[in-house]
């Protein structure tokens, strides 16, 4: 190359480098076009000096004027659909008619099928290879749309050749084309265009289902799963590709359900669906992706009951396969300790792991747990708050709670139920007052309001008709929860408003119990002495609650005695009093009267005071 070859050269890389500066300046947000100076050029080696370079200042570029989009502003309609609505047609059409003129020369036996193959993997080799000629042009999305359209007529090509022409064996096409894939998916790493990927595993989950042999392989098919799906989440974790780890995950399980469900009641297919579950666990730790993580983990769960469910009590293959879940629950676990529980989808998780476990086990159903289904609920309980004990945290606290709620309500009958739960609420409320541990309160509160419902629902329905009244097991689990409740109630403290709803709920357990246990003793007897006792249980609990309203100084509870009282007078006129004898109508009248005496008198000395 001569001197002035090389001089030529030299002030063409100094032109473009002040280009490039001025662009940048321009295109940068809120910067106002500033002259750009050029650098001082070294002499040059010949004797005759270069020609000088005249700065270089925005206006004086040729060409139009480039116009930046605010971020506020509407997009360009016309632009979005010339750039890539067009596009995406014009490469679906020739796809289209690719794929027409394959079938249209089946049909008229033009040319030989060997050829139509070549023909159709030649061109999207070719079209692949303008495509990347057209990205290094600087066409980055038109030259990926064009790779992507090259693999597909690959794909039809190969596709031919190993289905309806049969020119090579079908599992070699499935090959194939997965080889199809993995170039495509190397092209868009290369040039980091995720559409691409996207549309190569889209092709790769097709493969096999476009090629299925005659005779199924589960097996085959899992591993050929495993290496497309979890190779391709591996990719989307390093590029940060979302869309595509979400379809990989997503094809990866629904695929192995639809067609490889024999194959997955096993523990080599347990296994593979925790292999899937154990790497969405790892991705979406380090990139905050919550549809993967909760969608595909959710998935997995599903898929492993249903497989679980298959193996039921066959050992010890069902401890192997049982294995897998534990290993999800395991990780799961271990993730959420490692960090601060937050809250929306990682508290679900945090909630819904032990006790998918458990339902796990139970559908593997192995003998120890059939035996004691309490087992499993209790040891992960002891774990759960032997971690809140020491680390402490509240969450854990809460949680080994509620699985020893859960253990105690699948081993024992309802009503020791009712009166274990209120045990717990007793040992929940010391383990904050006094071992100092969060969570204690909480875990008492919501084991005292789920123990109501549960005691006059559950247990209350249980109940034999043939129990005596006052001493059989409901009656001694409604003295321990109203005992336990009033003893939690006394010790909350002033800490929030927690002791008063126990004692809500105490009070309302002590008048519905009551009322309960009145009618059961005396119907059987005398159904007059039966309503007649309620009537006087009801006016009696009217007016111990204003006289406590009275000695607290809460009105509240006052008004609570008074509307019992209306409640009981309003039962005596409307339906003691045409049902009941003479006699047990003046008794209730009688009972009405000074119960209604009582109260006003309390009132009026109240007043005058």
């Amino acid at each position: 190359m001569s001197d002035e070859q090389r001089e030529a050269l030299h002030r063409l890389e100094r032109r473009v480098e002040v280009l490039e500066q001025m662009m940048r300046r321009l295109l940068a947000p809120g910067a106002a076009p500033e002259p750009i100076a050029t650098l001082p050029e070294p002499r040059p080696a010949t004797p005759p000096p270069p020609p000088r370079i005249t700065p270089v200042t925005s206006s004086a570029v040729a060409g139009p004027p480039i116009v930046s989009r605010s971020a506020g502003e509407a997009p360009d309609l016309e632009q979005w659909f010339g750039q890539r609505g067009l596009l995406v047609v014009g490469v679906l059409a020739l796809l289209a008619a690719i794929g027409f003129f394959l079938k249209y020369a089946i049909d008229r036996g033009w040319i030989a099928p060997i050829v139509r193959s070549l023909l159709a993997i030649g061109a999207g080799v070719a079209v692949g290879v303008w495509g990347e000629a057209r990205i290094r042009g600087g066409l980055r999305r038109y030259g990926a749309a064009m790779i992507g359209a090259g693999g597909g007529l690959a794909y039809l090509g190969l596709w031919a050749a190993a289905g309806p022409y049969g020119l090579i064996e079908r599992r070699l096409g499935v090959l194939l084309l997965a080889a199809c894939t993995v170039v495509v998916i190397l092209l868009a790493l290369r040039h980091e265009v995720e559409g691409l990927a996207i549309w190569a595993l889209a092709g790769a989950y097709l493969a096999p289902i476009l090629l299925a042999p005659p005779t199924p392989n589960p097996e085959a098919f899992l591993g050929y799963l495993e290496v497309i799906g979890l190779g391709a989440g591996l990719l989307a974790y390093t590029m940060k590709w979302r869309r595509t780890f979400d379809l990989a995950l997503a094809g990866y399980f629904l695929l192995a359900a639809a067609g490889a469900g024999r194959a997955l009641a096993s523990p080599l297919g347990c296994w593979f669906l925790a292999a899937g579950a154990l790497l969405t666990l790892h991705v979406t730790r380090r990139h905050a992706w919550p549809e993967a993580r909760v969608a595909m983990v959710a998935l997995a769960w599903i898929l492993l009951g249903v497989a679980l469910a298959d193996l039921h009590g066959q050992e010890p293959r069902v401890w192997l396969a049982l294995a897998s879940a534990g290993a999800v629950t395991g990780l799961l676990w271990w993730q959420q300790l490692e960090q601060p529980l937050r809250a929306g989808e990682e508290a679900v998780l945090f909630v819904l792991n032990p006790f998918v476990l458990i339902a796990l086990a139970a559908l593997a159903g192995p003998r120890v747990f059939i035996q004691t289904p309490a087992l499993l609920p209790a040891l992960l309980a002891v774990f759960y708050l032997g971690l809140g004990w020491v680390r402490p945290t509240a969450p854990h606290v809460v949680m080994g709670f509620a699985l020893a709620a859960f253990a105690l309500a699948v081993q024992a009958d309802a009503s020791a139920v009712a009166a274990g739960w209120t045990v717990l609420v007793l040992a929940a409320l010391a383990v904050e007052q006094r071992g100092g541990r969060p969570g204690g309160r909480i875990a008492a509160l919501a084991l005292a309001v789920v123990t109501f419902p549960w005691l006059f629902g559950v247990a209350l329905w249980a109940r034999g008709p043939g129990t005596a009244a006052f001493t059989d097991g409901w009656a001694v689990a409604l003295y321990v929860y109203v005992a336990g409740l009033a003893l939690a109630a006394r010790g909350w403290g002033k800490a929030g408003r927690g002791g008063e709803l126990l004692w809500i709920l105490c009070g309302a357990a002590v008048f519905a119990g009551g009322s309960i246990e009145l009618q059961r003793y005396f119907a059987p007897r005398s159904p007059l002495a039966a309503d007649l006792a309620l009537s006087v249980f009801w006016l009696v609990y009217a007016g111990a609650l204003v006289q406590l309203g009275f000695s607290r100084q809460r009105k509240d509870v006052r008004s609570a005695g008074l509307v019992v009282a209306a409640g009981a007078g309003l039962k005596i006129v409307l339906y003691d009093f045409s049902n009941l004898q003479a006699l047990y109508r003046i008794a209730s009248f009688f009972a009405l009267a000074l119960i209604a005496l009582g109260v006003a008198y309390v009132y009026n000395k109240k007043a005058t005071t």
